[in-house]
């Protein structure tokens, strides 16, 4: 004996209205801030970008002398063993 379950739809409703208010609450909150307000949280933005690209400046410089390093590594190694 087989036991038939309908699917039933979920609603997307609710989550695209919860989307919109969030959205309006921040547009709110941001046409109430001052001149100074938001010129400060625009610096602030502007500091925490480039905080991220010189963070990934280094990863990338770290992972280049690693690199290189592992080069000359290799590249000894193959010196010790062809000596007699």
């Amino acid at each position: 004996m087989a036991i038939q379950v309908a699917p039933t739809p979920i609603p997307l409703e609710s989550t695209s209205d919860h989307k919109h208010e969030s959205t309006l609450s921040a547009l709110e909150l941001y046409k109430k801030m001052t001149l100074v307000q938001k010129i400060i949280i625009g610096l602030l933005c502007v500091v925490i970008a480039l905080e991220g690209l010189y963070l990934y400046v280094l990863v990338v410089k770290y992972l280049a002398e690693w690199f290189i390093l592992l080069l000359v590594v290799t590249k000894r190694m193959k010196q010790l063993r062809s000596e007699p």
